[in-house]
This record gives C-alpha cells, sequence and structure tokens, in this order.
C-alpha cells in the first residue's frame, strides 16, 4: 500500500524534472538569440545588429573597364543605396566580405531588396582564403551574413579545378578591394528556403529550359543551379504617373529616371525630388556637335541621385518660405540649401512650382541641374572623348565619316605622313562607309624601315595596296578593355589580326606590330591605335623588291649579269616597276578578288573574336 502511495510522487518529480530542463533550455536559446533575431553566437552578431556598411570612401574606380570589377561596382552602386535608406551606414576599419551575385540588382522586387542585399554581405569578416574555414567547423559556423544567416564553405568533392561552394553557390573568383574589402563572387545567389524572397523564387521561378525547378537537390553538385527571380508587373509609381502626365517641361528627366535604378529604390519611401526642367537639360546639350554630359550613364545618374532627397517627411514648399536656411542631404551624398526669401531657391537655383504627390511625396520643378558646372561638364568630357558627337564633313568622303575625320586628324600630325598619303591613294571610301570601325594606324617609321615610303602612289592605289591598306581597319568600335591576350579579329580586307598581351607589362601588339597609343577616339564614331609595323606588309613586298631591281638595271649594272648591281638612285627618280602598268589598267578594284594571297581566308562575323585564323607569313 505504502509503495502504491510512493508511486505518484515519484513519476511527479520526473515530470516536473523534465519540464524544467526543457525550460532551462529554451532560456538558454532565448539568450543565445537577440531581440532581433540574429544568433547571438555568431561572432559578428553585433556588427550585424549595428546596421554597419563598408566604407567605400576609398574605393577606385580604375577598374571599371575590367569584366571581373563591373558586376562589383553595379553590386555596390545599386544595393548599398537601398540599405542606406533603412538606416544602413558606412563605417571605416570594419572587415567585410561582400558576396557578390551573379544577377542584377535592379531584377530583383522591390520588397525583396533589402533582404536580398543582406544576405550577400558578411560584416566583421574578410575571407583571404577558403581552405581554413573549410576544414575547421567552429570557424565556418561562427560568422554570419547581414541577415543572420551562417556562412559555410565547402570544397566540392571529387574536385580537380579545387571548386569551392559558398552556401552551395560555386565560387568564380575574388577580389581584394582594399585592406578592409573583400569580393567573392558567385555563380548564382544566396538565399535560405525558409526566406520570403527564396521560398517564393523556387516555387515562381522556370530554368531557361522552362522546367520546374526542384525544391530539394539530391547531388551537391547541383547545388549551384542558377534560378533568377522574376519581376513582377507592377503598377506605375506615383512619381512616374505624375511626369508621364506631365504634357512638357519635364521629359528629359523622365527620360533618364526610366532608365534609371532610383524609381526602385525611392517608391515606398518620404522624398522630396527636385526635377530640372527640360531648358535646363537644353543647356548643356550642344547646338550641331558636341559633347553632351548626360551621354555618360553613370554621370547621369549620380547627377539623378543628388536630385533626390530622402526625408522622414517631405518638405512643403511653404517650409521653405517659413524658414531663412534649411540643408537637406542628397541621396548622392551631397548637401543642398534651401532659402526662402525673397523667392524660393535650392541652392541659389529657382524654384518654379510645386507639386504633392498621390503618395504624399514632394515634387519641386527648378530651374537648372544640380551640381553640374562648366569645371564638372570639361573634366567629364576628357574622360569620355568617345561620346563626343561629330561635325559633319562634305571632305574628303562625305559617305565615309570615320574615315574623312581620321585622315583629317592624321594630316595634323607629323608622324602619319605616309599613311595619309597612302589613304589618298587608296581608294577604300566605299568599304569604310559611315561609322563604328577601329583603325590600325601605322606610323612613319614602320614604312620607312621596310622601305614602303619610297612606293609609289599607282602601287599604294593597287589592289594588293587596297586590300593591304583594308586590313588595318575592324568593323566595330574596340576599346582597349576589348583587346584581350590572344584575341583575334577579322578585318575588312579579310585578313585576320590577333592580340596579345605580354603579362607583367603594358605592352599589347597586334600581329607583328606592336601598340604605341591606344584608344585614340575620333569622336563617337570609331577607334584609332597607333603601330609602330605595317600589318599584312608582306603584300607589298615584292614592288620593293622589283622596284629596287629596276633602278639598278636602269643606272650602270651589267645587262650580262657578271658586275654587281648597285641599289642607289638619284634623288629624282621616281620608283615604278615596269611590270605594274601592265598589270592594271586602271578603273576599280575588287576588295576580293583572287588573290592567292587570300585563297585560303576565313568569312567571320565582324568585330568578334574568331577561333580559327591564319597570320600573316
Amino acid at each position: 500500500m505504502s509503495r502504491k502511495m510512493l508511486q505518484v510522487p515519484l513519476a511527479t518529480f520526473v515530470l516536473l524534472s523534465l519540464v524544467l530542463q526543457i525550460a532551462a533550455a529554451a532560456a538558454a536559446d532565448a539568450a543565445a538569440t537577440s531581440a532581433t533575431g540574429i544568433d547571438a553566437s555568431l561572432k559578428n552578431a553585433k556588427l550585424i545588429e549595428s546596421k554597419v556598411l563598408p566604407d567605400l570612401g576609398s574605393l577606385s574606380r580604375s577598374q571599371q573597364e575590367d569584366e571581373k570589377w563591373q558586376p562589383v561596382y553595379r553590386f555596390i552602386d545599386d544595393g548599398f543605396p537601398v540599405l542606406e535608406l533603412y538606416g544602413y551606414k558606412p563605417k571605416s576599419d570594419i572587415p567585410y566580405t561582400l558576396i557578390v551575385p551573379k544577377i542584377d540588382v535592379r531584377n530583383i522586387e522591390k520588397p525583396r531588396l533589402k533582404e536580398f542585399m543582406l544576405e550577400h554581405l558578411v560584416p566583421g569578416k574578410i575571407y583571404d582564403s577558403y581552405s581554413g574555414v573549410g576544414n575547421s567547423k567552429e570557424e565556418e559556423e561562427s560568422f554570419g551574413n547581414g541577415n543572420g544567416h551562417k556562412i559555410v564553405f565547402r570544397k566540392l568533392e571529387k574536385s580537380h579545378n579545387n571548386v569551392w561552394l559558398l552556401n552551395g553557390q560555386q565560387i568564380l573568383y575574388k577580389l581584394r578591394i582594399n585592406e578592409n574589402l573583400m569580393a567573392i563572387a558567385i555563380d548564382g545567389y544566396l538565399g535560405d528556403r525558409k526566406s520570403p524572397y527564396s521560398k517564393r523564387n523556387i516555387q515562381e521561378t522556370n530554368n531557361r529550359n522552362n522546367d520546374p525547378q526542384p525544391l530539394e537537390q539530391p547531388n551537391i553538385t547541383n547545388a549551384h543551379a542558377k534560378v533568377e527571380p522574376v519581376i513582377k508587373e507592377s503598377k506605375a509609381s506615383p512619381l512616374m504617373s505624375f511626369l508621364g502626365n506631365m504634357k512638357t517641361g519635364t521629359k528629359v528627366f523622365q527620360h533618364f529616371l526610366s532608365k534609371s535604378n532610383l524609381t526602385r529604390i525611392m517608391d515606398d519611401n518620404a522624398y522630396t525630388v527636385l526635377i530640372p526642367s527640360d531648358n535646363a537639360f537644353q543647356r548643356w546639350h550642344p547646338i550641331d556637335w558636341g559633347f553632351y554630359p548626360f551621354s555618360v550613364p553613370e554621370f547621369t545618374e549620380s547627377v539623378l541621385r543628388n536630385h533626390f532627397l530622402p526625408m522622414q517627411r517631405p518638405l512643403r514648399l511653404a517650409d521653405v518660405r517659413n524658414m531663412d536656411e534649411v540643408v537637406v542631404h542628397t541621396l548622392g551624398g551631397e548637401d543642398v540649401v534651401f532659402h526662402g526669401q525673397p523667392t524660393p531657391t535650392v541652392n541659389n537655383v529657382t524654384i518654379m512650382s510645386d507639386y504633392q504627390l498621390s503618395n504624399g511625396n514632394q515634387v519641386f520643378i527648378i530651374s537648372e541641374v544640380l551640381f553640374v558646372t562648366e569645371a564638372v561638364v570639361s573634366k567629364l568630357h576628357q574622360m569620355h572623348k568617345d561620346k563626343e558627337t561629330p561635325p559633319l564633313l562634305a571632305f574628303p568622303w562625305f559617305g565615309a565619316q570615320f574615315l574623312s575625320h581620321s585622315f583629317l586628324a592624321l594630316e595634323r600630325d607629323p608622324r602619319f605622313s605616309q599613311i595619309t598619303r597612302y589613304l589618298n591613294n587608296a581608294e577604300i571610301a566605299p568599304h569604310i562607309s559611315g561609322a563604328n570601325y577601329t583603325f590600325f594606324v601605322p606610323e612613319d617609321r614602320a614604312f620607312e624601315k621596310l622601305g614602303y615610303d619610297r612606293l609609289s602612289d599607282e602601287v599604294m592605289g593597287s589592289q594588293r595596296g587596297v586590300k593591304m591598306l583594308l586590313n588595318h581597319f575592324v568593323k566595330g568600335r574596340l576599346y582597349n578593355r576589348d583587346l584581350r591576350d590572344n584575341e583575334v579579329f577579322e578585318t575588312i580586307g579579310g585578313g585576320h589580326i590577333k592580340i596579345t598581351r605580354n603579362p607583367g607589362s603594358n605592352y599589347t601588339s597586334v600581329n607583328n606590330a606592336q601598340i604605341t597609343e591606344s584608344e585614340v577616339f575620333v569622336y563617337n564614331l570609331g577607334t584609332m591605335y597607333y603601330l609602330d609595323d605595317i600589318l599584312y606588309s608582306h603584300m607589298l613586298r615584292d614592288f620593293v623588291s622589283k622596284s629596287t631591281k629596276t633602278r639598278s638595271n636602269r643606272h650602270g649594272s651589267d645587262s650580262g649579269g657578271g658586275g654587281s648591281r648597285s641599289t642607289s638612285r638619284p634623288s629624282d627618280v621616281e620608283i615604278v616597276p615596269n611590270e605594274f602598268e601592265g598589270e592594271h589598267n586602271g578603273g576599280d578594284y575588287a576588295i576580293h578578288g583572287d588573290d592567292e594571297d587570300f585563297e585560303d581566308e576565313i568569312i567571320t562575323p565582324k568585330a568578334l573574336p574568331v577561333q580559327i585564323y591564319e597570320l600573316p607569313k
């Protein structure tokens, strides 16, 4: 009897003990999790909660033409302003890693922008190496991204190419931006299936073959399958609706704004926007030809950012009139100063009119574009001469504007007397019509070292002469960034040129010639590169040899062949090979004739690298 009475208290004691253990474990879990939901065991938990961004004040743009750096700059430029609107602030001397996704931030729907960006930021850590974090479980799980999700590195099993995965996404490359900032590019994007935007992506997005994406990945090799979120059609923002209803006066601003990322950033936030009138933009437009600063997209975007004023409460015109001075920080990082008397102005520019949008935000129409001055435009012009529009030339070739402007530019330079003589005699204008070309220009010393400066005008204008000259032209505008090592391009003359870049030096070669000056822009028509040698020079080599022999026969040589032949000639004797006159009797020359030098020519798309090529013998 007594034993039965003892069983009840014992069971109760065991049950209470279990309850207490569960409560203690829950309390420990709660203590390890911050109020913001960030796991306190993460070494960078406090940094995540403090809403810090890397300090980009010293960020250099010198690599912006490099293909590896371009996604990094786009990720920063398009994504960081979003976080700044949510109170994230740059802080110096904080280690930071950017995980650069293989997707344009502008393709993410607005409600998911903040979470998407935070998923790819790791404050407090620079990953110089993957091997250490990949082998140490304690280390790899101790840092999290901006959403508090742990960063995990894994080396792909049975990988001969040392392939690493970051949270399941293949690492493409890494770049050291500065001593406190590292960028790691991945082949995809990050996102836990439990997070709203990534779960939505998996359910709604199809792959390239339009097959549904599986929810589970059965094999780790498929863990980095590309899944890109789609943009749902949304209603026009209040600002864009306002601009669309304006019949005149703001069309230029509307055009530039529609091409920018600002509408995505600003639609769900309080702001005041300063809209320059069409006349304000027109002031900077050249009358007939010249440089228009807003033809540079990066500059235009930065100017627009400095016309948006994020504010807790939009500024009204009545507020401006009632205050002596109001200083407001722009989205682009500048300060604007409002004055109410005697008339409302911002940075001493007149506020012409004001409107309140349907969402309560404020619009001021102003008479000038802010932060654009003659000095700024002049400096921008020097950096972007390829954007300058040219005057229309009737001479020397009306239908070949690139060729005409190139000729006039070279004619003014004493280094190019031979190529201008060549252009004068070779009828190539029908083959270089219009614009959008690259011209590889040999200097005079290239002609002189081969003896080509002594060739007659008739030889330069011959069929071979025309074809050799056309092998210095490529259809399409090539920038220095396009001239990659081992790239091959087809010329207008049907030949091919191979680019060679010597590692560790600034030298770039085109076939046998070395580039002595790069990116000489001919307005927005095309580009020239200066060379120290002639391309496909073998095509006229026989004319130089025959001319030498002809001069020897004419001046004192023994026709019996017993004596030596002199190659010297009086200065007043013109070099004209005997065979030339019988070979060509005038008329037009076909560019692709039955010339033995080009019987094996390969036809490929213009201005595109080709895989199969023949270099001149």
